[in-house]
């Protein structure tokens, strides 16, 4: 015969179990709608204290209203055909804040009353939910930037093989272009934290060949900042212009020289002008070079532009690109165009230098800053406060800000993404009136775009 102690003992080791699990049980009267639940039940629907009574109306007015039909269809087939009900999907809690729960339960019936109930238990999933979008966040970037690569290379490897005359020519023509690609891919990871400038890009596609410091220069804006996508197009154009320069042009002699030069255009744009002078007489090829036909396609794509000029006095390419750090919008935000007076906006970003950069932006046109907050806990702790916009990096660490993103979406709030490494598209996708901004971007462009936000009718 069991002991009552032992009885006891196994009842404490239960409770436990469900504390340490974080477990809220629930049994529901499908007659009545009614439910028992247990304190942790209703935590997780953001309650602290047990609430007088439940029911399954609650229970579905908590559930997102984008999840509310599906939840519905799985309670109508379980009571149809007495199977188990088992779900996930999202919760607006009490509090405000969105969570993600998963729960199981089974048909039993009560002997007291006749009627069919059904208990079970529920958890809160937010975190492996949140892993998993991680996880396809950088899946998905990863198999972006391979195709984005493999492209790239095949691209090399076709036009190569064209021009080349000897398979000693297409391999050091090959390799030395892999060799480009290479470093523009190892200064963007270097400089990932900061802004990518003309003048990196520059200094790093010149750097193998080593010119006398009177046979080349560099001059202008060149701290204007590029995007990785661009910075790479560029290194490889430069690339293309300088081991054409050794082999034909302005540096293949002792008196040929180099120059670089940098200019600010409309807002958001600038223009780079590599030319060379006191070189061997200049001819226009016959066909288009590779660095041309490569600036061309994939420039093009985000915006940018090239001219080649075959001048008898020497090779002038003009390229036309998207910076940042444009002294026109700097001079429109601080004019007063883009003031923030009186307004709450939540900045979210784990690098501190961007976040205290983006503190001290913002005040100077009068908002009221929310954070900076560097964790993601810290930040959804927040959201109940409603700011009149958020600005949020998308990645924290080894966190997403979408969950963040999805709470203040949920109340309204106008949210601007910045982000060094998430494709725009998918973040458009899911928050359509979300303004997306890549990293490197100015101060200035990140107040001019949060008072078109603000601004902005429903």
């Amino acid at each position: 015969m069991t002991e009552l102690t032992e009885l006891d003992g196994e009842a404490d080791h239960l409770e436990l179990v469900l504390a340490v699990g974080e477990i809220g049980l629930w049994s529901l009267d499908t007659t009545t709608g009614r439910a028992w639940r247990s304190l942790r039940h209703d935590r997780i629907f953001g309650y602290e204290t047990l609430l007088p009574s439940w029911s399954y109306d609650d229970f579905l007015n908590h559930v997102v209203e984008d999840d509310r039909e599906r939840v519905a269809a799985t309670f109508g087939a379980a009571l149809r055909d007495r199977t188990s009900w088992s779900f996930d999907c999202r919760i607006l809690r009490a509090d405000g804040v969105v969570r993600w729960i998963a729960a199981h339960g089974r048909h039993l019936s009560d002997p007291e009353t006749g009627h069919v109930r059904i208990i079970g238990h529920v958890i809160d999933i937010t975190e492996s939910k949140e892993a998993e979008e991680r996880l396809r966040l950088l899946t998905s970037e990863l198999n972006h930037r391979t195709r984005n690569m493999l492209s790239v290379l095949q691209g090399m490897v076709r036009m190569s093989a064209r021009r080349a005359e000897s398979v000693t020519d297409l391999e050091r023509s090959l390799l030395g272009r892999m060799e480009a690609l290479s470093r523009s891919h190892a200064l963007t990871v270097q400089l990932s934290d900061s802004a990518l400038r003309v003048s990196d890009v520059v200094d790093s596609a010149m750097s193998p060949f080593a010119p006398e410091p009177d046979r080349f220069s560099m001059s202008g804006a060149t701290g204007a900042t590029l995007e990785p996508k661009i910075a790479e197009s560029l290194s490889l154009a430069l690339y293309e212009l300088t081991t054409n320069a050794i082999k034909y042009g302005a540096l293949s002699n002792e008196t040929g020289r180099v120059s670089v030069e940098v200019s600010r255009l409309a807002p958001g744009r600038a223009r780079v002008v590599w030319r060379e002078s006191g070189g061997p007489r200049v001819t226009a090829p016959e066909r288009s070079g590779f660095g041309s036909t490569l600036l061309r396609s994939i420039l093009r794509a985000e915006e940018g532009e090239v001219r080649v000029d075959f001048a008898e006095e020497g090779v002038i390419c003009t390229i036309e690109l998207p910076v940042g750090q444009d002294a026109a919008e700097s001079e429109r935000a601080t004019q007063g165009e883009a003031r923030l007076a009186g307004r709450r906006v939540m900045v979210v970003e784990d690098e501190f230098l961007i976040a205290i950069s983006l503190e001290m932006a913002l005040g100077e046109q009068g908002a009221l800053v929310e954070g900076p907050f560097t964790k993601l806990d810290d930040a959804r702790r927040a959201v109940s406060s409603r700011p009149d916009a958020a600005v949020l990096d998308v990645r924290l660490g080894s966190d997403s800000s979408l969950p963040l993103a999805r709470d203040l979406a949920a109340l309204g709030v106008p949210l601007l993404f910045v982000t060094g490494n998430v494709d725009g598209e998918e973040l458009k996708q899911e928050f359509p009136r979300a303004q997306v901004l890549s990293k490197p971007v100015s101060e200035d462009r990140v107040v001019a775009e949060l008072k078109r936000l603000i601004e902005r009718p429903d």
